[in-house]
């Protein structure tokens, strides 16, 4: 296969992401957030590229960002309060 090609396996996806390709396999078992959507052709797990791009992007910009849940903490108390 070419480096051309405009669709990724396993191996491409890890050096595009940095990882190994077993982290990449793991994400893929585990279904975690930090991986583009995938599809398969045939036995073979594949993303193109200008998703993964476009994926990367919107991780930098911050669209990714999980929300915080919970209560807003309050100010602490400070001594001024204590007569």
């Amino acid at each position: 296969m070419s480096d051309d090609s405009e669709v990724i396996h396993v191996e491409g996806l890890a050096k595009m992401l940095g990882r190994t390709d077993a982290s990449i396999r793991e994400g893929i078992r585990r279904g975690v957030p930090w991986l583009p959507k995938s599809f398969k052709m045939g036995a073979k797990h594949c993303w193109l590229k200008d998703d993964v791009r476009n994926f990367l992007r919107e991780y930098r910009d911050g669209e990714h960002a999980a929300p915080k849940v919970g209560r807003k903490r309050q100010a602490p108390p400070t001594l001024r309060g204590v007569a």
